[in-house]
């Protein structure tokens, strides 16, 4: 026969069950606006059953109650991948996108003020003075109009060059922020594991973790490597719960090389760190350093999407066994580099071909050729798009400009011959420079679009992923209210049952074996 208090305990268990039930759906309500808090649950199970005789041979088990088993948070581990993976691709497009935009708005093309528009006032400056050749006017217009298109060159490749370098200080500072996410990462780790040993869930712990991992995916590829599943399901993590996570270890993905231990709980006593190896030369970046050494860039070794890999692409690296760097930005400015080069090289030769015949005072005629150096390097060096400028013979005398092929002073021919340079095709460039010109931009042009359009749906699927998660693991108050009812129902059941329970014991213990008193 079972024992007459028997009902206050079941009664009791079920209303403290349904008090720390409550208390998570309170926990949950508290943290509704907490960012990437997940919702927990409390679960229950029924506790032992008790084997009762019904008398006559008759046995039966009755259930003693409810108990909490452990305190679960609700969180889905393929649907939290799905959503680092599309937030790694979104992050990379979004930063490639960006620095598109200011490479687009440097190059400022079409406008009133970019280079092509610049280069044609220059063509019609020299079209002018072939109309007038004796016109000092005209003369100085063209002398104008050069220094234009070279401070154009010049600060296109200023600009570019600096947002280059803002590039790389922000290269450097997520490159920080990566290696503080692995040691917060670590350092999570280590609390996870003083804690899952006592058999309890260390919920905000795996939440802390998880905001690092979103954290971290945003920068690069990764995935984790869990540790301790086999002493889990073992038992050998004392009395671990069979649900606990364990520690997780990151590895950095890189695609064609070695892959980069980041966060190695066994083998270190901290997590390990991302560096850049650079030329000590020309300081460019050449590959990446593991616990086994560096590994250099190739065309196939790279990292993969995230936004570390976006600044390289955008900034640029110097490949194994290659000398120039390959990216964005220093495409961009070697074909500026090289525009430039071209341009002064074929006008400069064309200029001087032209010539005027002069008599001295003993009336010898002399020809006086232009000079080749109407477009120079300002220091010195070669002619790139940072440095062409105009000579100082073409600023010390405008008659040093030569627009004449026969040498007469009223012939305009030679003006007219560098004015056709426009549609010429020059051999460094196997294309008029109008022409090259419009190619890179419109090579641009298509890349900006490009990333931008794989940006969004990069988006589109990033936020997809994470409305599913959020479906999981956000608090939705709701819901909650919902539970609470129930859960408040249920706690005054247990209360009304352990009344009943008591009303019953004082009717055996006040109110029986009163007869013959």
């Amino acid at each position: 026969m079972g024992s007459t208090f028997m009902g206050l305990e079941t009664g009791r268990r079920a209303l403290t069950t349904s008090q720390w039930a409550l208390q998570a759906t309170g926990n949950n309500v508290s943290n509704a606006g907490t960012a990437g808090f997940s919702r927990q649950r409390l679960v229950q199970a029924t506790t032992e059953q008790l084997s009762v005789s019904l008398g006559g041979g008759k046995n039966v088990q009755f259930g003693t109650g409810v108990r909490g088993e452990l305190v679960e948070r609700l969180r889905d581990v393929m649907v939290d991948k799905q959503y680092r993976d599309e937030s790694t691709k979104y992050a990379y497009y979004s930063t490639k996108a960006a620095a598109f935009g200011r490479m687009e708005d440097i190059i400022n093309e079409p406008s009133e003020t970019g280079l092509a528009k610049t280069l044609d006032s220059f063509w019609a400056s020299l079209q002018g003075l072939s109309k007038n050749p004796q016109d000092s006017g005209a003369r100085s217009v063209v002398r104008q109009q050069a220094d234009t298109v070279s401070k154009t060159f010049n600060y296109l490749a200023t600009s570019l060059t600096k947002v280059q370098g803002d590039l790389k200080n922000e290269l450097d500072v997520s490159t920080k922020k990566v290696n503080d996410l692995l040691q917060k990462i670590y350092n999570v780790n280590t609390q996870i594991h003083e804690i899952e040993p006592i058999g309890v869930l260390p919920n905000d712990l795996y939440d802390e973790r998880d905001r690092y991992f979103d954290e971290l995916s945003t920068y690069v590829d990764f995935k984790k490597v869990p540790i301790d599943a086999t002493a889990i399901t073992s038992g050998g993590m004392g009395n671990a719960s069979k649900i606990a996570e364990g520690r997780m270890d990151v590895e950095i993905i890189v695609p064609g090389g070695s892959s980069l231990h980041a966060v190695d709980m066994i083998n270190t006593t901290k997590a390990g760190s991302l560096t850049f190896t650079e030329d000590p030369t020309t300081k460019a970046i050449t590959g990446y350093n593991t616990t086994t050494g560096p590994v250099l860039f190739t065309a196939s070794n790279s990292f993969s999407n995230g936004k570390l890999w976006a600044l390289l692409q955008m900034h640029g690296y110097q490949r194994d066994g290659e000398t120039t760097l390959t990216g964005e930005y220093p495409k961009m400015l070697d074909n500026l580099d090289k525009m430039a080069a071209a341009f002064a090289k074929e006008f400069n030769e064309a200029h001087s071909k032209n010539f005027i015949k002069s008599k001295d005072a003993s009336g010898t005629v002399s020809d006086t050729y232009g000079t080749n150096e109407f477009f120079v390097a300002s220091d010195g060096g070669t002619v790139k798009a940072g440095t062409i400028s105009v000579g100082d013979t073409i600023w010390k005398d405008l008659s040093n400009i030569m627009s004449s092929r026969d040498g007469n002073i009223g012939d305009g021919s030679g003006a007219l011959i560098l004015a056709n340079i426009k549609t010429t095709s020059l051999s460094d460039l196997s294309a008029p420079i109008g022409s090259f010109y419009q190619s890179i931009i419109g090579d641009m042009g298509v890349a900006t679009s490009q990333t931008i359009d794989l940006g969004k749906n990069a988006s589109v699927l990033m936020d997809n992923a994470d409305q599913r998660r959020m479906s999981v693991s956000a608090v939705s108050l709701d819901e909650e209210m919902t539970m609470m009812i129930q859960y408040q129902h249920a706690y005054n059941a247990a209360a009304r049952n352990i009344t009943t329970v008591d009303e019953m014991l004082d009717k055996i213990i006040n109110g029986m074996g009163l007869v013959g008193r």
